[in-house]
């Protein structure tokens, strides 16, 4: 009884294991200011606090819910000044140089336009 369900485990592991190696990477293809946008989220590890979809977590902020209310103008002053726990940015020359091109990939994926996952720069 106990080589039976060893047996099942195993072959339940090596078909998660096989199926996620053999799945391919899902990337969608995106505008060139979106692509450099979500590059920029990725690197500069925003991800650490608002989650890699930018939908956040019980401590921090769901971007995507933020952005339906909140202005370009409005955004920009809080990624780059700060507010409450949000650190400033603005001495971040990558974040501080691609403002505009990170509000187009966090609104893109407010809006639904862009998916959450891997992106990749449309030819």
């Amino acid at each position: 009884m106990d080589h039976k369900k060893t047996s099942i485990r195993t072959t339940a592991l090596a078909t998660l294991v096989l199926g996620a190696v053999a799945a391919p990477a899902f990337s969608a293809p995106v505008d060139q200011a979106t692509y450099n946008g979500f590059k920029i989220y990725k690197q500069q590890r925003c991800e650490t606090c608002h989650g890699a979809t930018g939908e956040g977590s019980a401590a921090f902020p769901n971007l995507l819910n933020s952005l339906k209310n909140l202005g370009k103008d409005d955004f920009k002053t809080v990624v780059l000044k700060g507010r409450n726990a949000m650190p400033p940015f603005e001495a971040n020359k990558k974040v501080a140089e691609g403002i505009d091109d990170l509000y187009t990939y966090i609104k893109g994926r407010s809006d639904g336009t862009v998916p959450a996952g891997e992106l990749e720069k449309a030819p």
